[in-house]
């Protein structure tokens, strides 16, 4: 019993590492789904090696390999470069020494958005693209390149008010998080909380997310900006009242 014990623990580290692959190449195509059939296999692969080792350890290169070739597929650009254009996001080269000394080097391209915080009243920001790689061996012959994607929306000093600040920093709370939940994002990454959010030392406000490179999941964040921008005064509902 205790052999059958470590001997899955350690294939679940195995079938962890490939399937966490797959999610990360994949899902710009369809996370919902990426996500259900890479957490369908890893439990399957689990199930079989429990009967026989050797066979789980062979059919997981053959599902990962499957999982791979159904579920990648190129991202629309078409759709993408609508969205640009849609939310007034171009092409830019400002730079900010003080901010990319936080975000470090991740193959960034950068953009200027403009963004309506008030009837009246726009402010710019900058949105900044990037990711980073990494070559993964997944088998003894056999190799992938695994990416991992960012998004950072970074508002000059001044543009944002400190309830937005705290709003943001708010965000990126985790405490609330179910064990469900907990159990997902220790196989896939959170895209949907704050990776970081800080002020650089130029002032300039950063908001940082892993994201899937997608009009689905740059919508949702920047209407998040949207929606907490124009916020000057915390509603009574959130305020302390002391005696």
């Amino acid at each position: 019993m205790d052999d059958t014990f470590y001997r899955l623990i350690f294939f679940s580290i195995i079938y962890t590492i490939q399937f966490g692959i797959v999610y990360l190449c994949c899902r710009k195509a369809s996370p919902k789904l990426t996500g259900k059939l890479t957490l369908g296999a890893w439990v399957l692969m689990l199930v079989i090696t429990y009967y026989s080792s050797s066979l789980g350890g062979l059919i997981s290169v053959a599902v990962m390999i499957a999982l791979l070739f159904i579920l990648r597929k190129p991202i629309d650009n078409s759709a993408l470069q609508q969205f640009f254009a849609d939310n007034k996001i171009y092409s830019s080269t400002k730079y900010s020494q003080a901010v990319m000394d936080i975000l470090g080097k991740k193959n960034w391209m950068y953009a200027e958005g403009f963004i309506n915080k008030r009837p009246g009243e726009t402010t710019s920001y900058l949105f900044w693209q990037g990711y980073t790689s990494a070559y993964v061996a997944t088998g003894k012959f056999t190799h992938t390149t695994a990416y991992t994607n960012y998004l950072a929306f970074i508002f000059p000093p001044g543009s944002v008010s400190n309830i937005f600040k705290q709003e943001a920093i708010k965000a990126t709370d985790k405490s609330h998080y179910t064990f469900k939940q907990k159990l997902k994002f220790f196989f896939v990454p959170d895209v949907d909380t704050p990776c970081l959010v800080t002020t650089a030392a130029d002032g300039n406000f950063i908001i940082q997310y892993i994201i899937v490179p997608d009009v689905e999941h740059y919508s949702k964040r920047l209407d998040w900006i949207k929606e907490n921008i124009s916020k000057l005064y915390s509603p009574v509902s959130k305020l302390s009242l002391c005696n």
